[in-house]
């Protein structure tokens, strides 16, 4: 008996989480969403104490996070949030923005009718949060629009490793949202262009407009992170 191929789209799965993962899962959303600020000291048994585990957990949570680029660690000075530098930021966005656009070369000519009244919804929520200056509401529907796409691709090995990259652009997003307001918005405005590539189904013309962003983001947050420094 043949088995139906599954949508990639499909998010009905169950998954359950062991201690580890959910040591890792909580202390990563932490870093990326800023509630642990860049240089922040991580001290395993506190780790471990928030958790309610052993310091096995709490241990291999941090070195997973530091894998992730994520946590810096140093013999006898223990483990900080990694900071946010121009050098890793240039890293960072160069990797990510290879990997997403090859999904977007994969994924867009697959986009199916019921894709693309999604990717409308999303379109029209985007512009509802620009509108109403709902930074977000704005990057959450971004987000979700560039995630149907990157689904579509099927390509689950590419898929992980380009989130794992975004898990570490996204510090450098909000970095940029807490310095200056209305950030996300400005570039909110960008995104039209990838959307109406993806609603003709041409990979080449998002792929572009997903550079130009990334390019525009770039320069910025470069400037941005050398006028803190100095």
């Amino acid at each position: 008996m043949t088995r139906a191929a599954q949508d990639p789209l499909d998010t009905t799965r169950v998954e359950v989480q062991s201690v580890e993962e959910a040591v890792v899962n909580a202390l990563r959303d932490d870093i990326v969403q800023l509630r642990l600020t860049p240089g922040t000291r991580l001290r395993m048994a506190a780790i471990a104490d928030r958790a309610g585990v052993s310091l096995t957990p709490a241990r291999q949570a941090l070195r997973r996070l530091e894998a992730e680029g994520l946590v810096v660690s140093h013999p006898r000075l223990g483990s900080r949030v990694a900071p946010l530098t121009e050098e890793d930021g240039e890293v960072v966005m160069t990797v990510c923005g290879a990997l997403e656009r090859r999904l977007i070369e994969i994924g867009v000519p697959k986009l199916t009718d019921e894709d693309l009244d999604e990717i409308t919804r999303l379109s029209h929520a985007r512009e509802d949060a620009v509108r109403a200056a709902d930074e977000e509401g704005l990057v959450e529907s971004s987000f979700q629009l560039r995630d149907l796409v990157y689904r579509r691709a099927d390509r689950a090995h590419l898929y992980e490793e380009a989130m794992a990259w975004r898990r570490r652009q996204q510090r450098y997003l909000r970095y940029a949202r807490h310095v200056v307001t209305g950030s996300g918005i400005e570039f909110g405005r960008e995104f039209a262009a990838f959307t109406e590539a993806c609603l003709a189904r041409d990979a080449e013309a998002a792929q572009t407009a997903l550079r130009h962003i990334e390019r525009r983001f770039h320069e910025w947050l470069r400037g941005m992170l050398a006028t803190a420094h100095d």
